[in-house]
């Protein structure tokens, strides 16, 4: 689906399809540059970072293999409160495995915080964090090799995996929802 399919919906469109694409290819490169001929594990937050994953692995120019999380962070006014519970845990083994968490969208930071630390409990060799957008404010990982492909201004951006009440996923660039969308 395009923005001009939804238009009246969108405040406005903040990264085109291709803007992304080239974006996430050389987040690919930079991950490969770290992990060399390792064969890292890219653990995919669902729903929101099923698109950005695959496509990242896609333009991986290594072997990888690709786990999938889901996780529920509860929010008050469009903004994670803190309280994180898991849905999907990851069903690989990723002892002494590099792992990298790819999520769409880092937001206050407290549920890739959380994931982290899950992760951690789990014996990998290393954790590192790959996220499509990171708004203002958000927490810092100290310890946590951390790519960004944008960074973005707040506002509920959906569109390229991300969503609003299970719609917008399929927009192929992601855009700024209407506050008319999700206020009453």
């Amino acid at each position: 689906m395009d923005a001009t399919d939804v238009a009246n919906d969108l405040e406005a469109v903040l990264l085109t399809e291709d803007q992304i694409l080239t974006r996430v290819g050389t987040l690919a490169r930079e991950l490969h540059e770290l992990y060399g001929p390792r064969t890292p594990i890219l653990v995919g937050v669902l729903g929101g970072a099923a698109t950005f994953t695959v496509d990242l692995a896609r333009a991986y120019p290594a072997q990888l293999e690709i786990g999938w999380m889901a996780v529920k962070s509860y929010s008050t006014h469009n903004r994670a409160s803190g309280s994180v519970r898991l849905l999907k845990d990851l069903d690989l083994d990723i002892t002494g495995r590099d792992i990298v968490i790819v999520d769409s969208v880092i937001d206050t930071g407290l549920t890739m915080s959380w994931l982290i630390a899950n992760l951690a409990q789990r014996s990998p060799a290393s954790v590192a964090v790959c996220a499509l957008l990171r708004k203002p404010e958000t927490a810092r990982f100290a310890d946590t090799p951390t790519y960004v492909g944008f960074e973005v201004g707040e506002g509920l951006i959906v569109g390229y995996g991300m969503d609003h009440n299970g719609l917008y996923r399929n927009l192929r660039s992601a855009a700024l929802l209407s506050k008319a969308r999700y206020t009453s």
